[in-house]
């Protein structure tokens, strides 16, 4: 996943004020927080991805290389209150996101009896074209 994939998925949801109602922006993070200590709060990680030439890539002048690039990222919710609350939040991301270049590929709800937490998981693939 290039880091332009991943800025404009937390940019689609820290743009989108039916998700910010729910979830503050700054609990809204890329990556795996060391401790998680706000809640509702929202992490976005990589978890697979491709890139695919299309034909003429490896011989085509700079400027005139198209590729597509198909990330697969995931998406935690938690929650102290409820699997309400993370259900909530995840009906909002889905609305956002599947409006955009995304498309959802799997959704888990589960509660961390090691953390005392909520949390729902999501999994979404992003498809993005870039001239090289």
């Amino acid at each position: 996943m290039s880091f332009t994939s991943i800025t404009h998925i937390r940019g689609y949801l820290i743009s989108s004020s039916s998700v910010t109602s729910l979830v503050n922006t700054n609990n809204i993070k890329v990556g795996w927080p060391k401790s998680l200590d706000s809640f509702p709060c929202v992490t976005i990680t990589q978890t697979g991805g491709g890139d695919y030439g299309y034909l003429g890539y490896g011989t085509s002048t700079a400027g005139s290389k198209i590729r597509r690039e198909e990330s697969t990222f995931q998406i935690d919710i938690f929650s102290q209150s409820s699997r309400l609350e993370t259900i909530q939040i995840a009906d909002e991301i889905v609305k956002v996101l599947i409006s955009g270049t995304c498309r959802k590929n799997s959704d888990i709800d589960m509660y961390d009896d090691e953390t005392g937490l909520y949390r729902k998981i999501q999994t979404y693939t992003i498809t993005e074209f870039h001239d090289d």
